[in-house]
């Protein structure tokens, strides 16, 4: 890739990541538009100036979701951690559909609600926490068929509902070593199939299938 190349990626993530800043009530320290983007707080940038990782977990950020339309334009980024903070609102699907390489997802832990496009997420996505907010909604059984490199899901604290997937949802994950669904208002009784090696957590007990 040409100098001249990478120098318009890093300038338009950096343009979005700005935008992202801006409609916090406390933004990041240190992002400075004067600065290079890969050098701000929390940003990781590959070789050819694409953004990989975000992870501004407990920085006592303030605001809306809104920022969502801005952050995916990140179209490399790997791991997104904003946990441990006070965002809120809805999330957009469009950031689902352009994070094609996301394989970390962290929003544990704001003010976040409505519900989740769980069958827009990447196919390679390895860890998935929502816990602690609002969210509400079911899951689709393809998310489960088609998340094949998927080892840690945790959806706890929030007020999802109807069943449970099953072993014939579950079969195909082989990957999945944590499934968390605590504190939320599931219904319906748990399959005996769950797969193998997995630790799984509903209500207040925790369980190993052996």
């Amino acid at each position: 890739m040409s100098t001249t190349n990478i120098h318009a990626n890093n300038q338009t993530e950096c343009t979005s990541l700005m935008a992202f800043a801006h409609t916090l009530s406390s933004p990041p320290v240190n992002w400075c538009s004067s600065v290079d983007c890969c050098y701000w707080n929390g940003i990781t940038c590959n070789q050819e100036d694409w953004v990989t990782h975000l992870l501004l977990p407990s920085k006592g950020l303030k605001g809306g979701i809104m920022f969502v339309s801005s952050l995916a334009n990140l179209t490399h980024l790997t791991h997104l951690n904003l946990s441990h903070n006070s965002l809120y609102g809805t999330l957009e699907t469009k950031i689902f559909s352009s994070l094609n390489h996301l394989k970390i997802l962290d929003l544990s832990y704001n003010l976040l609600f409505g519900e989740i496009p769980f069958s827009l997420l990447p196919k390679n996505i390895q860890t998935i926490d929502l816990s602690s907010n609002h969210f509400h909604g079911a899951f689709p059984c393809s998310f489960f068929q088609q998340a094949w490199s998927l080892t840690s899901f945790n959806v706890s604290n929030n007020t999802f509902f109807g069943y449970i997937p099953s072993f014939i949802c579950l079969r195909s994950s082989h990957s999945i070593r944590v499934l968390d669904f605590s504190s939320n208002e599931f219904s319906g009784n748990i399959s005996r199939g769950l797969a193998r090696g997995v630790v799984f957590q509903t209500a207040n007990s925790l369980c190993w299938s052996q």
